[in-house]
């Protein structure tokens, strides 16, 4: 029992670490595809692993440990914003992991692709509400159509990573609970 905890805690503090780096990497990428405020969710990949892998608790962890230390490694510090951007990021593993104990813990193709729609339905909606947010908060003017486009930019990001991960994720996660062998 205590070796399956340890286990879990090692994990869960791999894919945390993981998401990091792939967060440099997706907030940089928008600037070299001149797309400035655009990014590619390949940061949600060990989100997924952790909340699909070891439920509610342990992916919303997972996440929050994630995206604090990603705010610090990004160089925003502490401050008003953390915690605003902090959400959109454990709001989405509570999603998958709620989702995926919802539709019945099943690794099918159509189900779980569903899954990582929503719950990336949910973090575009949750990222563009930061935005807007910060954006306010900080006195800038919001434009409408600037918002809009971000919004369809990030919704079809969202969807095509959906089916991405949504193929990829069960042969990963089969391997790694074999290897572990938890």
């Amino acid at each position: 029992m205590k070796n399956n905890y340890v286990k879990k805690v090692c994990i869960c503090a791999m894919m945390a670490a993981l998401f990091v780096p792939l967060e440099m990497l997706a907030a940089n990428f928008g600037k070299i595809a001149f797309l400035d405020n655009y990014q590619i969710p390949i940061s949600c990949f060990p989100l997924i692993i952790a909340s699909v892998m070891f439920g509610v608790s342990w992916g919303g962890a997972t996440a929050l440990v994630a995206a604090f230390v990603s705010q610090l490694a990004m160089g925003y510090g502490i401050n008003w914003s953390t915690v605003i951007w902090m959400i959109p990021t454990v709001v989405y593993a509570l999603t998958v992991a709620l989702l995926h104990k919802v539709f019945g813990k099943k690794e099918s193709f159509p189900l779980f692709a569903l899954e990582l729609f929503i719950s990336a339905v949910v973090l575009s909606t949750l990222n563009i509400g930061a935005s807007y947010l910060s954006n306010y908060i900080t006195g800038g003017k919001a434009v409408a159509n600037l918002i809009a486009i971000f919004a369809s930019l990030k919704l079809m990001g969202g969807i095509a990573f959906a089916v991405i991960f949504a193929v990829i994720t069960p042969p990963i996660i089969k391997r790694i609970q074999k290897t572990v062998k938890l």
